[in-house]
């Protein structure tokens, strides 16, 4: 059963506030929604921040590792890329100061995929599949 965290977060502001222990209320709550809804070490640490006054039941936004690759660069170094220069995942990851891994990853979400040495879409579209019967 899914249960928002919002709604354990609420169940753990409530048994802070009437004086249940961490392990206490993290039975209680697994009791209800299952065994997974919120383990002991969560509730501890929800416990820690209700007692300092933070009653905010969201995750506070953070900022992340900024992504190292612009998909629309990607992009265009794919489209400029020539017939005779057809580059691979590493020379493309060397060009950006990235990992080829990570060129993969952002190529995949950009709907590309590497095959006979030129990045073509993943799903062809009837155009492409007009254009290879008329090559035929």
């Amino acid at each position: 059963m899914y249960v928002s965290k919002k709604l354990v977060r609420g169940c753990l502001l409530y048994d802070i506030k009437v004086d249940l222990s961490a392990a206490a209320t993290s039975d209680r709550i697994c009791q209800a929604f299952g065994d997974s809804a919120a383990d002991e070490r969560t509730a501890r640490h929800w416990f820690q921040k209700f007692r300092s006054e933070d009653l905010y039941l969201y995750d506070k936004a953070r900022t992340g590792r900024p992504q190292a690759l612009d998909d629309k660069a990607l992009q265009a170094a794919i489209e400029e890329d020539s017939i005779v220069k057809r580059q691979t995942c590493g020379e493309l990851a060397r060009q950006f100061n990235t990992s080829s891994e990570m060129v993969r990853l952002h190529l995949h979400c950009l709907g590309k995929t590497y095959r006979l040495s030129k990045w073509v879409p993943h799903t062809l579209l009837e155009v492409h599949k007009q254009q290879r019967v008329a090559a035929c």
